[in-house]
Formats: structure tokens, C-alpha cells, sequence
């Protein structure tokens, strides 16, 4: 039995239900959203575990916190339930250490650090664009003088963006860190691990953030081997066997360098284009096919 939990407009949930389906994998679904709310109880004495009235027994599960609920909205209220929804189930899977689950080592931290994983990008040999945290608006205006920057969120969860003039209103200073980055351009490549194994495309778009675009077209190329040999140390010491990593290439070199990681990738329009390997490569790690 395979628990998918997250939120029922997900894609990547959407699509491992249809390829389990396909498959003859039995689903058990614990989604959120537009059909309504599950109701769990979840007893941590004695860990048992129900949706309604069925106690829920599983051998494996994929769990992705729901975001197409906020997108859809814009209310803050959705993202905190959504939130809650994850850590609960999080909090089962993790209390279950015999339930298959991709980065079950990580599953206890909280989110995604991107500063320090590009210093231990750095470390671990990987190519990285000059990046730079900063809220210093003369800082960042010295570098709008040397050349093409782009900036984006310390956390995530926007899209990159040109670097311009600041024109802060603060003295000196913007309220928070952003990343700054040199910027890089096409060919760009997107590098998914899904257990042992590895999937790697082309992403061609004209906008500076291919998500911004609906022009954007992927193609499935083969897997180059010295990113694995760099990516493998890398997710292994996240504690992650399902990540996706993206690179873009360095203009005055031609070098691929490497941007950022996501520990809980979209990769449902990855899929379509590898005629569902990544769908099966995840069914498969997680032992139900």
C-alpha cells in the first residue's frame, strides 16, 4: 500500500496516482484541497493512526506539502494550513521508520538553507557563480556597475529577478538579505535523483526564470556523469535521495554552474517528457513496484 499525501491539485501527486493506478499499485490518499479534508487521529502513545474510521496501515508513501491551494487563493490561511497538513504527516511517517520515504533523514529539519548549500556546493567541487547575501543597497549598486546581476529570496519561493539601482528608501540598507548572483544563461539543466536513480533535462527558455515563461520547452538528455559524481556526495550529506538540482551556464565560460537544489521537486512536466520514468523510478525506490 503507497500513502500519497499533499494537496489534491498537485500534478506530481496527480501523476503518481495515475502511474501507480496503471501499475496495479494499491493507493491510499490523504489529500487537501477542493474534495475536502481527511479526518486523522493520530494516537502517539500508542501510534495508531486513522483516517475516519480505517486504521491506516502502508508500506510506503509520498508526501509533498500543498502549495496550488495558495497559488490559487493568495490566502495566507491556506499556506498555514497546508503547512500543518505536512509536519503532521511528516511527523507519522517519521514516528513509522519501516514505512519506505524519500528523505526520511531530512524530514526533521526545517527548510532548505540555500546560502550555506551553495558554500557546500563550493566545497564539494561544484562550479558557482560569484553569490553574494546582502542587504547593503551600496554594495549591491557597486555590483549593478560590473556587470549583469540577478537577485531572489534567502528562502525561496518567488521567482529570479534582474538585479537594478536599488533605490532603497532605508539609509544604506534594504529590510532583509536577498542572494545576489552573477548573472548566468541558456543552456540551463535541471539534475533529479530519485533514490538510485538519476534523470537529467534540458530546460530552453527565453525568460530569465523558466517558470515565468509558458514558452518553455525541456528535452531529455543524458545524465552527465561528473555532475553525479558531485551530486551524490551533496544530497547524501542533506540526508536526501529525492532532490532535483538546477544549472545554468556561465557566459564567459560556457561552464555549467550550479544554482540551487530542491529538496521536494516538481516533476510532473519532467515526466512527460521521459514517458514516465521518473513516476516509475519513484515507485520503484519506494519499494511498492
Amino acid at each position: 500500500m503507497l500513502l500519497l499525501a499533499g494537496g489534491d491539485q498537485d500534478p506530481q501527486i496527480l501523476t503518481l496516482v495515475n502511474r501507480a493506478t496503471r501499475h496495479g499499485v494499491p493507493v491510499h490518499s490523504l489529500l487537501t484541497g477542493r474534495t475536502g479534508t481527511p479526518r486523522i487521529h493520530w494516537d502517539i502513545k500508542k501510534n495508531h493512526f486513522t483516517d475516519g474510521s480505517q486504521s491506516l496501515s502502508v508500506d510506503a508513501a509520498f508526501i509533498r506539502q500543498d502549495v496550488f491551494s495558495y497559488l490559487q487563493s493568495q490566502n495566507e490561511q491556506d499556506r498555514a494550513v497546508a503547512r500543518e497538513w505536512h509536519v503532521s504527516i511528516a511527523g507519522w511517517l517519521l514516528a513509522n521508520p519501516y514505512i519506505h520515504v524519500f528523505n526520511r533523514r531530512y524530514l526533521a529539519h526545517g527548510p532548505v538553507n540555500k546560502p550555506y548549500i551553495l558554500h557546500l556546493a563550493i566545497q564539494l567541487g561544484f562550479e558557482v557563480a560569484d553569490s553574494f547575501v546582502s542587504n547593503n543597497s551600496q554594495s549591491m549598486d557597486t555590483l549593478m556597475q560590473q556587470g549583469q546581476w540577478v537577485k531572489k529570496p534567502v528562502t525561496g519561493g518567488a521567482h529570479c529577478e534582474p538585479l537594478e539601482t536599488s533605490g532603497s528608501p532605508l539609509p544604506g540598507s534594504y529590510s532583509y538579505p536577498q542572494i545576489i548572483q552573477y548573472r548566468l544563461e541558456q543552456p540551463e539543466l535541471r539534475l533529479f535523483r530519485v533514490g538510485t536513480d538519476w534523470f537529467a533535462f534540458n530546460v530552453i527558455s527565453d525568460a530569465l526564470d523558466y517558470r515565468s515563461s509558458n514558452t518553455t520547452t525541456i528535452q531529455a538528455t543524458d545524465v552527465p556523469a561528473d555532475l553525479i559524481l558531485k551530486m551524490t556526495p551533496l544530497t547524501d550529506q542533506l540526508g536526501l535521495d529525492f532532490a532535483a538540482a538546477d544549472f545554468k551556464t556561465d557566459p564567459n565560460t560556457g561552464t555549467l554552474q550550479f544554482l540551487e537544489i530542491n529538496t521536494n521537486p516538481m516533476f510532473a512536466g519532467f515526466d512527460q517528457y521521459c514517458n514516465g520514468a521518473i513516476s516509475d523510478a519513484i515507485l520503484r525506490n519506494l519499494g511498492v513496484l
